[in-house]
């Protein structure tokens, strides 16, 4: 019994020796199983053999299919990358050392770094990327395997993940709107106060889906910060009080930003501004009132700002704005009286009637309904009500001399 156990191992030996020999000899007279192909990319040259990297191996076993040709090995690889085993795996599994083809190109390979845009209190400034590169070890493998025996060149095959390119991005930083108001007759303190809250936004980005909020950039409006005294609007009347002017700067960027195609969240003033039609004013106070603006573009939101010769001006960029919007405020309008007081106590520097003093300034009373109107070229599209308001009506109080001058006073005829 051990005698024809022995017997028959050796039997399965010889069995086995037969069929790897009958392998090798049919691999060498008729070869269409081999595998072996040049990868060329710009001169540089690398050569692959089936035949050479099988010889290598220990076990040269025909489960993996290196004898078979090119309709077995794709019934392999098909069978294999259904499996959704790794990629590369199943490469070497048909074809051992494949690996080493793709790390011989592998300075080739780059990462894609896309073009950027950087803004700020200087503008915009932009810089190249590259596109990604790398090699198409599928498609290298494919070819490779449709050999059939016979020496192949093959270019390397490369993919490419397309950068984004400055180009690109200068299509998306475009100016959609600016708005300017002048502040020809303030003082000293509130043309500096406009100055440094407009500096405080000018360079700022509002990234996709981001809340601006005037202030939450521009921040406290405080002596301690900085900030000046200057004719406020409190409580429906004029008064001085830190950081007047800012007003001003926050009713410039509303305005801007309604040209641009937003609708920002704005507070109304109690008494209508002299700087922009009434409806059309943004209150702010730290702590109170603010103005906000949502991002709802596909792009990010460049804010400019610049002062200059007594006017503030704020510009707004993005990507492009496909209509032209205009604004139109309806309004109903009381105008305010003047009344003369006489109180030489109150101001005895006033003697004689043309001697004069506003106590208060006038105010119309207003209300008003806001819109924006939205053009393609010269076709209106549509007409959005965004806001209704009422203005305080102030009347003018202006104080006088009780006295009229005489001719020998310097008073001419």
């Amino acid at each position: 019994m051990k005698k024809i156990f022995i017997l028959s191992v050796i039997a399965l030996a010889i069995i086995a020796s037969v069929f790897v020999c009958s392998g090798v000899v049919y691999a060498e007279t008729l070869s269409p199983w081999n595998v072996q192909f040049e990868v060329v990319y710009q001169g540089d040259v690398f050569r692959y053999s089936l035949q050479d990297e099988i010889d290598k191996l220990h076990d040269k076993s025909p489960s993996r299919g290196f004898y078979l040709g090119y309709a077995g090995k794709k019934e392999i690889y098909d069978s294999l990358t259904s499996k959704q085993l790794p990629e590369m795996a199943v490469y070497e599994y048909l074809l051992p050392n494949f690996s080493k083809v793709i790390a011989h190109f592998n300075y080739v390979c780059k990462d894609r770094v896309d073009a950027t845009v950087s803004f700020g209190k200087n503008g915009f400034s932009y810089s190249e990327g590259h596109d990604g590169v790398d090699i198409d070890a599928k498609a290298l493998f494919e070819r490779a395997l449709n050999s059939r025996g016979k020496l192949l060149r093959v270019s390397l095959p490369l993919t490419w993940d397309k950068a984004t390119t400055v180009a690109q991005l200068k299509k998306n930083t475009v100016k959609r709107a600016s708005f300017t108001t002048t502040y020809a007759n303030s003082n000293a303190n509130r043309c500096y106060n406009i100055a440094k809250a407009a500096e405080a936004i000018n360079g700022v980005t509002v990234g996709v889906g981001e809340t601006f909020s005037f202030n939450q950039v521009v921040g406290d409006r405080s002596e301690q910060r900085g900030y000046k005294i200057s004719k406020v609007i409190l409580d429906g009347n004029y008064t001085e009080g830190v950081g007047g002017g800012v007003c001003q700067v926050s009713t410039t960027l509303y305005n801007a930003l309604l040209l641009a195609g937003f609708v920002p969240r704005a507070v109304q003033h109690s008494l209508i501004s002299t700087y922009v039609k009434a409806g059309f004013d943004a209150m702010v106070s730290y702590g109170a009132a603010d103005l906000t603006f949502v991002n709802d573009t596909n792009h990010p939101i460049y804010i400019a700002a610049t002062t200059a010769n007594k006017s503030v001006t704020f510009t707004v960029y993005g990507e492009p704005n496909p209509y032209r919007i205009e604004r139109v405020s309806v309004e109903e309008r009381d105008k305010f009286s003047t009344t003369f007081v006489v109180d030489s106590e109150k101001y005895p520097e006033l003697v004689y009637t043309d001697q004069t003093k506003v106590v208060t300034s006038g105010s119309d009373g207003v209300k008003t309904q806001s819109y924006l109107e939205y053009y393609l070229g010269d076709r209106l599209v549509e007409r959005k009500l965004i806001r209704k308001n009422s203005y305080k009506r102030v009347d003018q109080v202006i104080a006088r001399g009780a006295l009229e001058r005489s001719l020998s006073e310097g008073q001419v005829e």
